[in-house]
């Protein structure tokens, strides 16, 4: 009888081996394809003109400027964060045009940082 208990232990601490190793090194990337949303630091040169010049200034630019509203720029900017116009449109909020135009909301992490930067007062650096 020891050598049966011997062997189920031995199959069962074999088995929990198994499942904590596999698991060990997944992460949402690994497991799902999503990346991570970095929130830290979040200012308008270290992220926020990034994401507004890949979504915005084809649009709101120096080429173009529908109804006088410009991304390309922390000046240009400011006029439409100080009027709550950038939260308004990004968020889809009632009384305000939807933007992306013809797009649904943009990227989960984009719009968070956006929204993040807003609530601490849009820092340039």
């Amino acid at each position: 009888m020891g050598r049966k208990l011997l062997i189920s232990v031995l199959v069962i601490v074999g088995f929990l081996a198994g499942i904590f190793h596999s698991c060990a090194n997944n992460n949402e990337l690994d497991l799902y394809g999503v990346q991570l949303c970095d929130t830290t630091n979040i200012t308008w040169n270290s992220k926020i003109a990034e994401i507004l010049k890949n979504n915005c200034v084809i649009c709101h630019g120096p080429e173009v400027s529908y109804n006088g509203v410009r991304h390309d720029s922390y000046a240009a900017e400011m006029v439409v964060v100080k009027d709550g116009r950038l939260r308004g449109v990004v968020n889809h909020l009632d009384g305000y045009f939807q933007m992306p135009k013809d797009r649904g909301f943009l990227p989960e992490c984009e719009l968070k940082s956006i929204n993040i930067w807003l609530d601490h007062g849009a820092p340039e650096n």
